[in-house]
């Protein structure tokens, strides 16, 4: 990779050379003040730092004005682009990666299918024209469509299924009154009406709004399901009575949750098949408010939308105390979507009760965004948006934690949590900003340890975890 800043299709477009120039010199003066050794540069070091990062924003409005010059369909970003923009990447001289920051290995990782939606910073930015063009929606760069999105999970579910028929199996044939068929039949059941007694639970949009026959249909298919889950216990608690070969108890808890990760998956499935309408819905809204733009009125409102992103983009590095710059640090490598998708799906697993919030029935699943930068997750609540930084501090467990805590906290309109968490002795007199930050915390320990089985949080913010998180009748 060259030293200067350098964009290849853009090379010829005057502004961002003539930015770049004006970094690179920025970037060589930081650099020989850090190199001198000196007390007194110091100070000069970490102001001339910030002069460069402040300019990441000026580099980012220049460059996706040259590609939106053109009035494009939608918006690609070659590699060096995206190194820029969603990794904070200049060059080797200005922002030396980490050793341990492979950049191929970054740029191809892809965000698992799951019932988040993933996208780059660079994803964003193309999506924002998209609705503001009024063109067909595209599946980001980094993750998949919604339609694979569910066919993917819809692959994890039938793998899970058959392992539980495979265990279930086990467990049953110490009873020789239950017959081959009707072990066969009862599996059957369990596995093609699960899907649609989720939605009859759920009480989905297509089961409240169905013609009385096809509602009938959908609550028969529930009936199936419950009374096959009903069966299913029966014949646990036979094994569990077995005089000569009794079913221990470890044994029932770990077929117990791998029976319910089904359960789980199927409400996954569930709430992203709804995610589409609610998609289109906001774009709609988005391109009729830009319906009777110029072309110069629909770029200018690509950089606004931008502009409101970046507030926002700020609060990590703020909320984790750490630096508040969007340029690659040498000292982290990046998280890959691939492993940081699969644990933010992890922890969704361990507390689906976020997905019944209010904000989620009207705007839909939040989107997660990496952006550039380091800190820890936060919640955009303007545009219902998760921020993930691609440098976490401290850990990407705690980062991501923090994301989903701040959408936790920030979505509890109906005081659900808070009403219960300023309850707790230790939390009595604190402002609003301390308890938000202190509940973060604390959904950080609970996520990552007591939903693993480890007791850390103290004993009344234990047991107020407990209740706050107790499992509530679902809603849709």
């Amino acid at each position: 990779m060259s030293d200067k800043i350098e964009f290849e299709r853009w090379k010829d477009v005057p502004e961002i050379t003539k930015l770049s120039e004006e970094m690179y010199k920025l970037g060589l003066k930081y650099q020989q003040y850090v190199s001198s050794g000196k007390k007194d540069d110091k100070p000069l070091a970490r102001k001339t730092w910030q002069q460069l990062s402040d300019k990441y924003w000026d580099l980012l409005y220049e460059v996706v004005d040259a590609q939106t010059e053109s009035f494009p369909a939608s918006l690609t970003f070659d590699k060096q682009e995206r190194l820029f923009i969603d990794f904070g990447f200049l060059s080797d001289t200005l922002t030396p990666r980490n050793k341990k920051f492979d950049v191929e290995k970054a740029l191809n990782s892809k965000a698992a299918p799951g019932v988040f939606q993933y996208e780059s910073f660079s994803d964003f930015i193309a999506e924002c024209w998209v609705a503001i063009t009024n063109q067909p929606l595209t599946p980001p760069v980094i993750g998949v469509s919604i339609p694979d999105r569910i066919n993917g999970m819809t692959a994890q579910l039938k793998a899970l299924q058959e392992t539980r028929n495979a265990a279930f199996r086990t467990i049953v044939s110490r009873d020789k009154n239950i017959a081959g068929p009707e072990l066969d039949s009862l599996c059957e059941s369990l596995c093609e009406n699960l899907v649609t007694a989720t939605k009859v639970i759920l009480r989905t949009k297509e089961f409240r709004e169905a013609k009385e026959e096809y509602k009938q249909e959908l609550s028969q298919a529930r009936f199936r399901y419950t009374e096959a889950e009903r069966v299913l216990d029966i014949q646990i608690s036979i094994a569990q009575k077995d005089e000569m070969d009794p079913l221990g108890l470890p044994e029932v808890e770990e077929f117990e949750a791998l029976h319910n990760s089904t359960r789980v998956l199927a409400r996954k499935i569930v709430y992203t098949l709804q995610e589409e309408e609610k998609l289109l819905r906001r774009n709609k809204r988005i391109a009729t408010e830009c319906s009777q733009f110029s072309q110069k009125m629909m770029r200018t409102e690509l950089r606004n939308m931008i502009t409101k992103k970046k507030e926002y983009m700020a609060v990590p590095a703020k909320v984790a105390r750490c630096e508040q710059s969007l340029l690659c640090p040498m000292d982290s490598e990046p998280m890959l979507y691939e492993t940081a998708s699969k644990l933010m799906e992890r922890y969704g697993s361990l507390d689906m009760d976020m997905f019944t919030v209010a904000r989620i029935r009207m705007y839909g699943l939040p989107r997660v965004i990496f952006i550039p930068g380091q800190g820890w997750g936060t919640y955009d609540w303007g545009d219902h948006t998760i921020l993930l930084p691609m440098f976490p501090n401290t850990s990407m467990e705690k980062s991501l934690a923090y994301g989903a805590g701040t959408f936790r906290w920030d979505s509890d309109e109906d005081r659900i949590l808070k009403n219960t968490y300023e309850n707790i002795k230790d939390n009595k007199g604190k402002s609003i900003l301390e308890m938000a930050k202190s509940f973060y915390k604390d959904y950080f320990m609970w996520i990552t340890k007591e939903r693993e089985g480890y007791r850390i949080l103290p004993r009344e913010t234990h047991k107020a975890f407990i209740q706050m998180f107790a499992p509530r009748k679902t809603e849709e």
